[in-house]
């Protein structure tokens, strides 16, 4: 009774946290989060042993702060939003019900990132005559990341907007995405590697070349007037 219990209120928080992702273009976190925002970064192994103590608060603490992450990152398997939101869902009541072995978790951004990604193309597997390495590979071509989205909102000026769009456009797709998961997302090389599917030496020379070419991109744009 208390899972199916459990399960409903995780239902209902995701319909709450769903609504708010169409206020937005990008989901932001909610004003009055701000200060457990900034303190839930500091506290995650408090927060995971919480969790392990049977604490629903906890569970949705981690639903309201990593809501967002998690629905941006799956947009870019599927623009299915129904499927997002119960995949969400599923990954939290999981969540739940491992919540015994929550302190084993290194970092829940990661964890919650890779377990989405899984529940997203497991789900379009069981619908798709394709193999599952097929699946994931297609998806790398599917959605053009929200990078220039996410960085253009934070410009003052319409005209630094633009010249950021220009920039960004030469980028290419996994070029886009590294940045997003390292910058944004500040997972390491070793995280990035098992969810961009290549090994630790690509993902180092993709980051490279990629900021290589983003800082030339940058200075022929806004300096070399």
């Amino acid at each position: 009774m208390q899972v199916c219990n459990k399960n409903f209120a995780i239902h209902n928080l995701i319909i709450h946290l769903n609504h708010q992702s169409h206020q937005k273009t990008i989901v932001g976190r909610a004003l009055s989060d701000c200060c457990m925002i900034e303190n839930i970064l500091q506290n995650e192994n408090e927060l995971l042993q919480r969790l392990q103590r049977d604490d629903e608060q906890a569970l949705a603490i981690l639903m309201r702060f990593y809501y967002t992450d998690l629905y941006n990152y799956a947009t870019r398997f599927t623009s299915d939003f129904g499927l997002i939101k119960d995949c969400i869902q599923e990954v939290f009541i999981s969540v739940w019900q491992r919540r015994e072995t929550a302190t084993t978790i290194l970092s829940p951004r990661y964890y919650l990132l890779r377990a989405i990604k899984n529940k997203v193309l497991k789900a379009l597997y069981k619908n798709s005559n394709i193999s599952f390495s097929d699946l994931a590979l297609e998806a790398d071509s599917f959605y053009e990341f929200s990078l220039e989205q996410i960085l253009i909102e934070k410009q003052g000026k319409e005209e630094k907007a633009q010249k950021l769009r220009k920039v960004l456009a030469m980028l290419s797709k996994k070029q886009k995405e590294i940045i997003y998961l390292k910058y944004y997302q500040h997972l390491d090389h070793a995280q990035i590697a098992e969810l961009m599917n290549l090994n630790r030496q690509s993902v180092y020379n993709l980051l490279h070349e990629t900021m290589h070419k983003l800082r030339n991109l940058v200075k022929a744009e806004f300096i070399a007037q």
